[in-house]
Parts: C-alpha cells; sequence; structure tokens
C-alpha cells in the first residue's frame, strides 16, 4: 500500500514540476520577429526595380511612397500599373504585398429595361 501511494506522490510531484517549469517560461517568439510599427499602404505601382530592390507606389492621394524590396518573390505576380496594397516596416522595406484591383461584379443595365424606365421628370 505504501509502494502505490509513493508512486502517486512520485506522479503528483513529477507532474507539478512540469507544470510550474510551463507555465514559468516566456512565450515563444516568432523566428521572423518584425519590430516596430507596420503601415499598410495601398496605390498604383509606378516603378518597381528588382535588381536594385526598390520601387515606387502613388497612393490615391497622389502621395508618392518609396520602399525598399527585401525579397524579389513577393513581386513575382505584381505589374507596373498595378493597384496594390503594401505593409511596410517602419524602415521602409516592403513585407507583404496583395492585389487590390476590384473585379467587375456590379452587372451592366440592360439597355431595354433603362429605355422603358420613366423619367423622373415626367413625374
Amino acid at each position: 500500500m505504501t509502494n502505490r501511494i509513493t508512486h502517486t506522490m512520485l506522479r503528483t510531484a513529477l507532474l507539478g514540476a512540469v507544470l510550474a517549469a510551463v507555465v514559468t517560461q516566456p512565450p515563444a517568439v516568432r523566428a521572423e520577429s518584425i519590430e516596430g510599427p507596420l503601415h499598410l499602404v495601398s496605390g498604383t505601382l509606378l516603378k518597381l526595380d528588382l535588381d536594385t530592390g526598390r520601387g515606387l507606389l502613388r497612393t490615391d492621394l497622389g502621395r508618392p511612397i518609396y520602399f525598399e524590396v527585401p525579397k524579389a518573390y513577393l513581386f513575382e505576380n505584381v505589374i507596373v500599373g498595378a493597384h496594390i496594397a503594401l505593409r511596410l516596416d517602419d524602415q521602409g522595406r516592403a513585407l507583404k504585398v496583395m492585389d487590390t484591383s476590384i473585379p467587375d461584379l456590379v452587372p451592366v443595365p440592360d439597355r431595354s429595361i433603362a429605355a422603358s424606365a420613366p423619367d423622373s421628370a415626367d413625374r
């Protein structure tokens, strides 16, 4: 009987020690830790030079945004003139590229329906 109690107490003590060790550990840090604030900008891509690792984006308000391209594969499916969104770090490096072109989802109105609709001036 004491042998059984000793095993139970030993297991409980071991479990408690493991649990205490896990709880007191600092949280794991991602391998690619990004320090500083991130910025999201969108606009039209005006220039992209993957050889020098630089690009230029014009925002919808007309402001030029110069950025660095640390990873050329981010821009492999992007062409100059495309409307994109960039996630930049505080040093102006592009970390993520997103296509923001809006597909044509609004159907074109049928001319026969538009022609038969009464004018608001006739009312």
